[in-house]
C-alpha cells in the first residue's frame, strides 16, 4: 500500500513539472539538445553566447565596452530563441547602447539583433549570422512600424564556428 502512494505522488509530482515545461514556449521539449554555452573566437573579438532550456538566451560580447555596431558601446544582449529546422535556430536579442562621446556616458537606445544559427549535426558546433537595427531612445524597438537609425549585419563573423563549452 505504501508503495502505491509513492508512486502515485512520484506520478502526480512528474504530471506537474513536466506541465510546467510545456509551457515554456515548446522550447524545452524541442531544444534541450541545443541548450548550453557556446564561444566564438575570432581575430579581433570574441563572444559567449547561452541557450538556456526555456528558450531565452543571453550573450557577451568582447567589443561590447569599444565603439560597436553605430559607434556605440553596448551592453550584454538578452533575448529568446526558437527552433526553426532541424539544425537551425531563429534568436532575438536585445541590448541596450549608450554613446561615450559626450563629457559622460549617455543611454542612446536599443538594439534588436535577429540572428540564425546553424549546428553541425552533433549540436557541438554552429554558425551564425545576424541582421541588427538600432533605435533611438523613446521608439518602441519591437515595433514593426519603427525606424531605426542605424542598421548593420555581422559580416564579421564570416562562417566562423561557436564552440560548446562542456563541463568539467
Amino acid at each position: 500500500m505504501r508503495i502505491s502512494r509513492i508512486h502515485l505522488a512520484a506520478t502526480a509530482l512528474a504530471a506537474a513539472t513536466g506541465g510546467l515545461f510545456a509551457g515554456a514556449g515548446g522550447a524545452l521539449a524541442e531544444g534541450t539538445d541545443f541548450a548550453g554555452t557556446y564561444v566564438a573566437s575570432l581575430p579581433d573579438r570574441a563572444e559567449i553566447m547561452h541557450l538556456h532550456r526555456d528558450g531565452t538566451a543571453g550573450m557577451t560580447l568582447s567589443d561590447q565596452v569599444t565603439f560597436g555596431a553605430g559607434g556605440f558601446t553596448f551592453s550584454d544582449s538578452l533575448g529568446s530563441w526558437r527552433r526553426s529546422g532541424n539544425h537551425t535556430i531563429s534568436m532575438r536579442m536585445l541590448n541596450l547602447n549608450f554613446d561615450l562621446t559626450g563629457a559622460a556616458p549617455a543611454f542612446s537606445g536599443i538594439a534588436v539583433v535577429d540572428y540564425v544559427l546553424v549546428f553541425a549535426p552533433d549540436k557541438e558546433t554552429f554558425t551564425a549570422s545576424c541582421q541588427g537595427k538600432i533605435f533611438a531612445t523613446g521608439v518602441d524597438p519591437l515595433d514593426p512600424a519603427a525606424t531605426p537609425t542605424t542598421a548593420f549585419d555581422c559580416a564579421y563573423l564570416n562562417g566562423h564556428l561557436y564552440h560548446r563549452s562542456s563541463a568539467p
